[in-house]
């Protein structure tokens, strides 16, 4: 009777759980720029050309992933022009083996089939022209593109193009891939994300947009009123994005390195880390924070940021940031290390209040931990009323300061914005003019960037 029980029960398991679902595997699919579509697939389809081949190609292969749940799409050594977007579903890494390059394709050699401006969407080829599909984080998972050597995505200076575009998705990564070549769009559009990891990457080189403040990364919310982000398959329900990685990444002549354009009242996007990362020749200040809470930016090299007008161009420049750890960067040839303003959105989106900063004493030293070298001002403004700037109107923290022995300093009128603190703040200046005081000694990671850059200027 017991053996018959037993049997049965295996029977039932059996019919509800299929063995092939229980033991079922990811597949891997390799690919190369001659190969062809997946099981031949759209081969014979009006618009497939020379033009549009390796579109089909991706596409292909990408359905083949959402219809098998998810796996690997491997890209051999080569160039990929892909002119048409690609929808990317769960469950799915996308790997560029060393040399493997995508280019933004700007033809498709059809009067009736327009080249796209984005490479990659993150959600599933089946609903990625259907609208209002996905809210808060409930879009897709699991969505990786990593990297190897010198695996490229180059925008080929595509006005508005832009490489990946994630939206109310969940654990993502992006890892060593090569962004290049970017005009007015962005590398990265990051909106109403939960959980995303963007590491060891390379940003590098875009034309200047018209009005200068285009991000390598950009976060934003989905929200018609602030008119940031178009993509019809969301609800546009204004869902910040939580829990963000910005680690060991290179962002070299730019417009701006990271950043938020407009924000969404009383929506913060929530603990995002940007670490360890190098920033180098930007137009306009480096990384705009607006409406973030919890957000930690530290051991950052800034390096050659534009002055702009007045000598007014910043490292960081925030507005409603709550609770901000802001905490040993580094700031090279940049007139001023950080600002803390109120701000309001002009234009789409002026219907949200102002929004404020708040920052605890906590935070306010963190700010004081942060080094800045060949500089026009060696404090860091934080001015809590709107529209107000004056002296009256402005608390100084000091920044701990280094000036290169064989460098002077490249901005006139720097003693001018310097003695704007007053008499009362001298004690507090921590300046070094021929090397590293006290406590700058004591942080092993800034005297290692601080003497390489010292070396450069020799």
């Amino acid at each position: 009777m017991k053996k018959l029980l037993l049997i049965l029960v295996v029977w039932s398991l059996w019919a509800i759980y299929p063995s092939n679902s229980i033991e079922a595997k990811a597949e891997t699919y390799t690919i190369s720029p001659n190969s062809e579509t997946y099981n031949r697939n759209l081969m014979n389809d009006s618009n497939y050309n020379n033009d549009t081949k390796h579109y089909y190609l991706l596409r292909t292969y990408l359905e083949r992933l959402e219809e098998t749940g998810g796996g690997t799409l491997e890209l051999e050594k080569g160039t990929y022009i892909v002119s048409n977007v690609l929808f990317v579903p769960s469950n799915t890494t996308i790997k560029l083996k060393d040399g493997a390059k995508i280019m933004n394709g700007s033809k498709t050699g059809k009067s009736k089939l327009d080249a796209d401006h984005s490479l990659f969407h993150f959600i599933r080829p089946s609903l990625g022209k259907k609208e209002g599909v996905y809210g808060g984080y409930d879009g897709e998972k699991n969505i990786s593109i990593i990297g190897a050597g010198s695996a490229t995505i180059d925008l080929n200076f595509e006005k508005d193009a832009i490489a990946i575009i994630a939206g109310h998705n969940q654990n993502i990564r992006i890892e060593n891939i090569n962004f290049q070549n970017m005009y007015s769009g962005h590398f990265i559009e990051i909106d109403a994300t939960k959980d995303a990891v963007i590491t060891n990457n390379k940003f590098m080189n875009s034309i200047p947009s018209t009005t200068e403040i285009k991000e390598a990364i950009n976060i934003d919310t989905p929200d018609k009123l602030t008119n940031g982000w178009s993509s019809v398959w969301s609800t546009f329900d204004k869902t910040p994005n939580s829990n963000m990685k910005i680690e060991n990444n290179i962002f070299y002549g730019l417009d701006r390195a990271i950043g938020t354009h407009k924000y969404s009242g009383g929506k913060y996007h929530d603990k995002i880390i940007i670490r360890n990362n190098k920033i180098e020749k930007m137009r306009q200040d480096a990384i705009r924070v607006l409406n973030w809470s919890n957000a930690t930016i530290e051991n950052n090299m800034f390096k050659n940021v534009a002055p702009g007008k007045y000598n007014a161009n910043r490292g960081i420049i925030a507005s409603g940031a709550l609770n901000p750890t802001f905490q040993n960067n580094v700031f090279i040839d940049i007139p001023r290390a950080m600002q803390f303003t109120a701000w309001k959105n002009s234009d789409s989106g002026s219907e949200y209040d102002i929004t404020y900063n708040e920052l605890s004493e906590d935070n306010k030293d963190a700010l004081s931990t942060n080094t800045i070298m060949n500089y026009v001002e060696d404090f860091i403004r934080i001015n809590p009323t709107f529209r107000k700037f004056d002296q009256a109107h402005t608390e100084f923290i000091p920044l701990k300061t280094v000036q290169s022995p064989s460098s002077p300093n490249r901005y006139p009128g720097s003693s001018k914005a310097l003695n704007l603190r007053g008499q009362n703040n001298s004690e507090e200046k921590l300046e070094s003019t021929f090397g590293f005081n006290e406590d700058l000694s004591n942080s092993k990671l800034l005297n290692l960037h601080l003497q390489n850059y010292l070396r450069m200027y020799q």
